[in-house]
């Protein structure tokens, strides 16, 4: 287990420079390739080398200034991200919250207990979940809801907001944008192993010695597919953290993910949450080679997280780290 750590620790921060410096060379490469392409800046003077700028920018780094942001916006890139990232991470923690227990449910309501299997109704269930992207739910949302709204007339009003934040009802769509597809995943993973264990022979021996499936499901075969288990979360939460880019630039959720949103899509491309678009903030070179990073960093945060609870909860995983490779 330590082992594991030290590796992780040396890695996570070579990875966050590099994904660092990335983002800051792509966003001034992608200013100059944009500036080429207008006429209007033709004749303007020629843009410095990008490594001097990036060497300045890191020595900020190194005293704490993570840069400031675009002209007319009062704070800076760090205030930006704190901001931001409460918001985001709020939104983040509920769709996670609501997806693994309806996935676990689901998966443990599908286990078939006098057969080994997995009911029929988890097929066409997990696989319309799994086909259908957040954005494409959400934006599915906003156009039942505009044609109601068409339909029932100039006073209508529509019953969930369509975009903008709050800890209240504005949570709705975007949460249930976010929940169905890491839901059917981790209830297809969920039912399949646990429709695996049914067969093995301690589930025959304690059932029967007249022990319920309920009771066997939840002490004995949840415990051996519970690292599996934690592994499909993690891979859910990382699904909903790269989803969390578009819904919140869908729903106008001013979160990490719109503000990337923002610095990297085009402000020409229209959507309900980008309408009113702060052009300010595309490929603005400190923004970006922050956001990245703060993505990247989820990511791995989440990964290292899952892979330390699925070696505390299956020792296998502790002794295969430990044994030392065979020699021939």
């Amino acid at each position: 287990m330590m082992r594991f750590f030290l590796r992780r620790l040396i890695v996570i921060p070579i990875v966050l420079a590099l994904v660092n410096f990335i983002g800051f060379t792509y966003a001034h490469a992608a200013q100059r390739f944009h500036a080429a392409q207008n006429p209007w800046g033709a004749g303007s003077d020629e843009a410095p080398p990008i490594l001097p700028l990036y060497v300045d920018y890191a020595r900020g780094l190194l005293r704490g200034d993570w840069g400031k942001m675009p002209v007319g916006v009062s704070e800076t890139v760090a205030q930006g991200l704190w901001r931001a990232g409460g918001v985001s991470l709020g939104l983040l923690a509920l769709a996670f919250a609501f997806s693994a227990v309806i996935g676990l449910l689901l998966g443990l309501r599908a286990v078939r207990t006098g057969t080994a299997g997995v009911a029929a109704w988890l097929i066409p269930v997990s696989t319309i979940g799994l086909a259908a992207p957040s954005f494409y739910i959400g934006a599915l949302f906003i156009a039942a809801t505009v044609f109601y709204l068409l339909r029932a007339g100039p006073e209508a009003r529509s019953p969930l907001p369509l975009g903008g934040f709050g800890w209240d009802i504005h949570l709705v769509l975007p949460v249930m944008a976010l929940v169905a597809r890491p839901a059917a995943q981790i209830a297809q993973v969920t039912a399949s192993l646990l429709s695996g264990e049914i067969g093995q022979q301690y589930v025959i021996a304690a059932r029967s010695r007249g022990n319920s499936w309920a009771r066997v499901r939840w002490k004995h075969a949840l415990r051996n597919v519970l690292a599996p288990v934690i592994l499909a979360m993690a891979g859910s939460l990382r699904l909903l953290a790269g989803e969390l880019i578009l819904v919140e630039w869908l729903f106008a959720w001013p979160g990490l993910g719109r503000l990337l949103a923002l610095a990297l899509i085009p402000p020409n491309v229209a959507s309900p949450g980008g309408l009113e678009g702060h052009t300010v903030y595309f490929l603005h070179p400190e923004l970006v080679a922050a956001l990245v990073p703060t993505f990247a960093f989820i990511f791995l945060a989440v990964d290292t997280s899952a892979s330390t609870l699925a070696r505390w909860a299956d020792p296998r995983l502790r002794g295969v780290e430990a044994e030392p490779p065979h020699k021939h």
